[in-house]
């Protein structure tokens, strides 16, 4: 089995990539949806619906993970 290995350009991926964005949306969503009952009396996206939205983010970024972006294949930095 062969190891795994970064792509030779992985910093440019990071930094231009929808995926990148988006998978840091839903981490950020996920966090949000463990941390914010504790944090505020009020509600900003009713319970039932959250996890909805946090699944619509990551499945966003499954998507992007599967469409050309073409600020990936411009010329270098």
């Amino acid at each position: 089995m062969k190891r795994p290995r970064l792509v030779p350009n992985a910093g440019k991926v990071f930094r231009r990539s929808w995926t990148s964005r988006i998978l840091i949306a839903g981490g950020l969503l996920t966090a949000a949806e463990a941390v914010l009952p504790y944090l505020s009396g009020g509600e900003l996206i009713p319970p039932a619906v959250f996890p909805f939205v946090a699944f619509g983010v990551v499945f966003a970024a499954f998507v992007a993970r599967h469409v050309l972006q073409e600020a990936l294949h411009d010329a270098d930095d």
